[in-house]
């Protein structure tokens, strides 16, 4: 399918996100930005945008491409890179470069499965403005489960029964330590990938996905007024992380941003922004964007296919298993791959007329499990 046959892209995300900045710069990278429509967040839940199609997943962002709707920024990258040919593609090629291909990958497990961005977090100083709201942190608990709070002073706070002397101590100390870590990052990439001067990570001549997975986390704290300073015991605070002691890292970041900046000023139109009834009615009106001969396939080798009993039109539930567990959805299965789970779901907003959605989704880090009428409880907004 040329690229110019596809349904309109339709982006869910809020600006804070530094996930949604990832798909965000891709979009802008490979120019499919100009005929896409935004639909902005709330930063916590309830996001009833999302529940008109029938999505209870809870992490942002969320991508629909027609009426295929892809939750995962690794997945809907690699949809982006299949779905639209003609442009070149930002990915490598295992056949082409393996090598180069090797190290795009293991970036973005590093940035993405090491928990470099709950170590990132708690550099947001406490004066930011949404962690001055009870109810975004309260959100953010409900999000991480069971995890101590990962913003610098939220866990104190939260926690009670402490001198404000000792809270102080135990936000600093944190903070401390996350900027070890963080600094361990930056001296990788300072004196390996970036050691030799290059523009970009695999010295292409513009930023390719080894970039955006290496950079999203860095150029979000850089954004952060105060997120890299380190209070000293002279109560001084200091940048613990600075262009004086990473050089080359702060130019790629800095060279990053001027190129998103530049590729943003070139679109002939910016995207146009929604409300959320118009958002469901544009993806309900598009066709589905993925062949149905391609989208439906349950691999009946799979082993948790074989473990549960699997198969075809089942009615399954699946949920995130690092964070956000709590937005769980529910619908009919219509392909199970080592690589994806994808399931049919029924829109509120269709109700009148049938139309389904297909909602996509990494077998990496979520599970698929047999529904039961007494989950039913489990899928919520």
């Amino acid at each position: 399918m040329p690229d110019n046959a596809y349904p309109p892209i339709v982006f869910y995300h809020y600006s804070y996100s530094p996930y949604a900045r990832r798909i965000e710069w891709y979009l802008l990278l490979r120019g499919l930005s100009p005929d896409d429509l935004s639909k902005l967040q709330p930063l916590i839940m309830p996001r009833p945008d999302l529940g008109r199609l029938g999505v209870h997943y809870r992490r942002i962002p969320v991508l629909a491409i027609g009426r295929d709707i892809y939750v995962d920024t690794p997945l809907m990258l690699r949809k982006l890179e299949q779905l639209y040919p003609s442009a070149p593609r930002l990915g490598m090629s295992s056949s082409d470069n393996p090598e180069a291909r090797a190290i795009e990958q293991l970036l973005e497990l590093l940035t993405l499965d090491s928990g470099v961005l709950l170590k990132a977090s708690k550099l947001i100083p406490e004066e930011t403005s949404p962690l001055r709201d009870p109810a975004f942190l309260r959100d953010r608990m409900d999000f991480i489960g069971n995890s101590p709070m990962i913003f610098s002073g939220g866990g104190d706070r939260q926690a009670g029964g402490q001198s404000a002397e000792a809270a102080a101590a135990a936000t600093a100390l944190r903070r401390a330590e996350a900027l070890v870590q963080l600094r361990h990052g930056a001296a990788i990439l300072e004196s390996t990938l970036l050691a030799d001067g290059r523009d970009w990570i695999l010295g292409t001549p513009k930023p390719s996905l080894a970039d955006i997975d290496a950079v999203w986390p860095l150029h979000w704290l850089a954004n952060i007024p105060g997120a890299f300073l380190h209070g000293g015991g002279d109560g001084e605070e200091t940048p613990a992380l600075s262009p004086v002691q990473f050089p080359r890292l702060f130019a790629w970041i800095e060279r990053f941003s001027n190129t998103m900046l530049a590729a943003r000023n070139a679109l002939p139109q910016k995207p146009q922004v929604l409300d959320g009834r118009q958002a469901a009615a544009a993806v309900l009106a598009a066709p589905f964007a993925e062949d149905i001969a391609v989208a439906t396939s349950v691999d009946a080798g799979d082993p948790v296919a074989q473990a549960a009993g699997l198969r075809e039109g089942v009615r399954v539930v699946i949920q995130p298993t690092d964070t956000g567990m709590s937005g769980q959805d529910v619908g009919r299965l219509l392909k199970l791959t080592a690589d994806e789970v994808v399931l049919e779901l029924d829109p509120v907003e269709s109700a009148s007329n049938g139309q389904t959605v297909r909602l996509h989704a990494p077998r990496h880090n979520f599970v698929v499990r047999p529904w039961k009428e007494e989950d039913n409880g489990g899928a919520h907004l």
